[in-house]
């Protein structure tokens, strides 16, 4: 999973030098618009935190590794320049996250989806060996918030040392072993195991894929379609 969120650092690159042109090029106002759309979150008034101004954000504090508030400032920078309809200073840490409460969970999910299969129809012959699509898949550990919502779902590890302070949450993901870009993933309670989030990601993959995995997912009557769930 080293992989993940590797090339940050040449996405913020490219951000301060051509701003958020290239990535808009690549996700469009009108295919964000439509994924609102589709996700019931069309805005009723026009506003500065629109759908797609809160994915650019998120964009933005995702990059930022120091704090969210430097994210957005860095953010509104590109956004205002891009985006007619913003104005004024950067938009505080609790506008930031109204505006992202707003937006459903299926949206992102759309999103995602959207992204991934843009990426899959046009980089499909970098992830082949031998007319076959390498895929590696690995769970890890991720820590989360600390608050109680997400301590209650996720629970926090425990060890000799007793609990731990942050709650983790199970990250199990299938990359592409030539490109490094994650195809699918599942991202769930530490009480579900790494065999089981495969079971869902599985019904992704097609039958001219070969899959990669340790030897923690031991044993392919697991992944029967007639194996238990």
């Amino acid at each position: 999973m080293n992989s993940i969120g590797s090339l940050r650092r040449q996405a913020s690159t490219i951000l301060q030098q051509f701003g958020l042109a290239p990535f808009r090029n690549i996700l469009t106002s009108d295919e964000l618009a439509a994924l609102a759309a589709a996700s019931g979150c069309t805005p009723v008034r026009r506003r500065a935190l629109t759908p797609e101004v809160v994915v650019w954000l998120m964009l933005g504090v995702a990059l930022e590794t120091t704090s969210m508030t430097q994210g957005l400032i860095l953010a509104w920078g590109w956004i205002s320049a891009a985006c007619v309809w913003v104005k004024g200073s950067a938009v505080t840490e609790e506008a930031f996250c109204l505006a992202r409460e707003r937006l459903p969970l299926q949206f992102w999910f759309k999103l995602w989806d959207l992204l991934s299969n843009k990426y899959i129809s046009r980089f499909d012959a970098s992830m082949r060996w031998k007319g076959l699509r390498l895929i590696a898949v690995d769970g890890t550990e991720v820590d989360v918030p600390n608050v109680p919502a997400l301590v209650k779902f996720f629970t926090r590890p425990k060890s000799n040392g007793g609990e731990s302070k942050s709650p983790q949450g199970r990250l199990v993901a299938a990359c592409s072993v030539f490109t490094g870009f994650c195809l699918w993933f599942e991202f769930t309670s530490r009480r579900f195991s790494e065999q089981l989030a495969l079971k869902h990601l599985i019904r992704k993959f097609r039958q001219d894929d070969l899959i990669i995995l340790d030897r923690g997912f031991f044993s392919l009557c697991h992944y029967r379609s007639d194996s238990p769930a």
